[in-house]
């Protein structure tokens, strides 16, 4: 049954269906419903359930949200789906109808009700997502209905945030607005022929990106107080950070079942990454050995590899570790944690990495991410062009 993707829909079989498989080229896994044409049943990659409604109006073909499975059962979809049915045979457009009903949708109640659940199941970044709509958003436009945020309300919006933020936040509220009148585009909220108010609006110059990259000798120096720093666990996963280029979140993170160490060579697959992709991190030499010490600290019933106080978990975030680190060598007055990314990238470079291969050791999703580190890739091919100009110059 699980590889049918055409079956009489009930309760027991649809409750059985599994998640989208990680590595399926679609997010998401469409089924038919035998006992009701047109009726869909969409399961993503979390394993969440939802109702579509497929049809053709005017010759074109068309889709309709119906809802998430649980809240609304087989019956309740089958007869929505029949009652749209009756509207197709009067040459009326279901959704369009829908949309007009929903007209009155203020943004606070889309937001909650619609949005941030959405948020919460596929961003892993929906807290910010929350905040950025209490204190920003909502105090402004909450009671105002969809259809009435225009653009030029957005653009004031924008200029007033600038004046106590900085551009990538305002740049970040920004494409926030965008998505959610996009969202509601899409799932029919508002009429199709409705424009995205935050359309065509440029997204300000960020000039407060800033990258620290560690020297050699540097390097060297945060290896040997990592050694020496009293908090194992907490020094490892910074030493890790450096070492393999990962992202903190995905070391803490990071699950003992997803490691694979075979004839010296290891690998880690992680399953959630910002991109929002799984990805799999190949493991150097010194990057194993300070898993391999973790193996120390590992105890009975706990998946991760670097483990928390809490039964069960990982450990937080080891700025404080990172800070005693610092301290200790002195002179790292602006560094971040998530330099230490950058300077993995530094190092690759310098060393002869490609562009194209320290994008895949990063795990950038989008090649153009990888860009900001041409600087380095240009720096070390003049070193070597300079060699060149020595030889002539003998």
């Amino acid at each position: 049954m699980r590889n049918q993707t055409r079956f009489k829909f009930n309760k027991r079989q649809i409750d059985s269906l599994p998640a989208t498989p990680a590595d399926s080229l679609s997010r998401e896994t469409e089924y038919s419903d035998e006992a009701s044409t047109g009726l869909r049943l969409i399961v993503n990659r979390q394993g969440r359930k939802r109702f579509l409604f497929r049809y053709t109006f005017l010759g074109r073909k068309r889709s309709m949200q119906i809802g998430e499975f649980g809240p609304i059962d087989i019956n309740c979809a089958r007869m929505k789906v029949s009652e749209f049915k009756r509207l197709l045979a009067d040459d009326i457009d279901p959704k369009q109808k829908r949309d007009e009903a929903r007209s009155v949708l203020d943004l606070k109640e889309f937001g909650e009700l619609h949005y941030m659940p959405y948020a919460k199941v596929n961003k892993r970044s929906f807290k910010n997502d929350q905040s950025i709509l209490d204190i920003h958003i909502y105090p402004i436009w909450g009671k105002k209905r969809l259809s009435e945020v225009s653009k030029h309300d957005i653009q004031r919006f924008l200029d007033k945030a600038i004046v106590g933020l900085k551009p990538g936040s305002v740049n970040r509220m920004l494409s926030q607005i965008h998505r959610m009148f996009k969202l509601a585009i899409e799932w029919g909220f508002l009429a199709q022929s409705y424009t995205n108010p935050a359309s065509g609006i440029k997204k300000l110059k960020e000039n407060n990106r800033r990258e620290r990259y560690l020297s050699k000798d540097e390097f060297d120096s945060f290896i040997t107080a990592c050694d020496k720093e009293k908090s194992r666990t907490h020094a490892n996963s910074l030493k890790l950070a450096l070492i393999s280029g990962m992202r903190i979140g995905e070391i803490i993170s990071a699950k003992w079942s997803n490691l694979t160490v075979e004839g010296g060579k290891g690998s880690l697959y992680l399953p959630h990454t910002k991109s929002g992709y799984s990805r799999t991190v190949v493991l150097n030499n010194a990057a194993v050995s300070i898993i391999e010490e973790q193996k120390k600290f590992r105890e009975k019933c706990n998946p991760y590899i670097f483990q928390g106080k809490v039964k069960g978990g990982h450990i937080h975030s080891p700025k404080k570790a990172f800070i005693r680190i610092k301290d200790a060598i002195g002179g790292l007055e602006g560094l971040r944690i998530h330099d230490l990314r950058h300077s993995f990238a530094s190092l690759i470079i310098n060393s002869g990495a490609t562009l194209y291969e320290t994008q895949h050791l990063l795990g950038h999703h989008n090649p153009q991410t990888t860009t900001r580190y041409a600087h380095l890739s240009t720096d070390r091919l003049r070193k070597v062009s300079e060699k060149v100009s020595l030889m002539v110059n003998q």
